[in-house]
């Protein structure tokens, strides 16, 4: 679908493999953001693929159970349930888990991105074991296409486990920023 729907996608940064579980954290501007991440996924990661939703976006989408999918639901006590669920995703090497701690739809140009803090039990449960974080950022421009370009920014991020919500918060934002700028001089 993502060759189909975009003229050209360009994936800039890169992905060193460690033979550790992978998170990949990125934004979320439209439906298309789970496919994107399956994109990744195919081309670099090679993991097996699992997505946290809200539950009433899944619950409309059940087939997605069966690509990875698995929900959450904010401000109910089977939030810990999904926050653990992810967190034991991060134990095993062969995972890739996907999260978009925004939690909801935004404007690509929305700034700044603000993260949801449940998202911090899940690297606090999984910290032991190790694991790689990647931020990406996912922007589109037309330019002289009739489809829009995709063009995904990558940053491996080292996590420690005294980094705050707020610190993963900063750091995304100033990737995002950056990538922002890199956007401009492309075409």
């Amino acid at each position: 679908m993502i060759k189909r729907h975009f003229s050209k996608v360009v994936v800039h940064g890169a992905f060193k493999d460690r033979g550790l579980p992978v998170l990949l954290i990125g934004n979320h501007f439209s439906w298309w953001d789970g496919f994107i991440a399956y994109y990744l996924n195919d081309r670099l990661f090679r993991r097996i693929y699992h997505v946290m939703m809200l539950e009433e976006q899944l619950r409309d989408r059940m087939f997605l159970n069966k690509a990875g999918a698995f929900s959450i639901d904010k401000g109910k006590r089977s939030m810990v349930e999904s926050l653990s669920y992810a967190a034991d995703l991060l134990q095993t090497k062969d995972n890739l888990l996907v999260l978009y701690p925004q939690g909801k739809f935004q404007s690509i140009h929305h700034r700044p991105v603000q993260f949801e803090k449940g998202f911090v039990v899940i690297l606090e449960k999984a910290a032991e074991s190790g694991f790689q974080m990647i931020f990406y950022v996912a922007l589109t421009d037309y330019y002289e296409y009739r489809k829009p370009m995709l063009h995904i920014y990558l940053k491996e991020v080292s996590y420690f486990a005294g980094m705050t919500a707020d610190d993963l918060e900063a750091a995304y934002n100033a990737f995002y920023l950056g990538s922002e700028n890199l956007q401009r001089g492309c075409q």
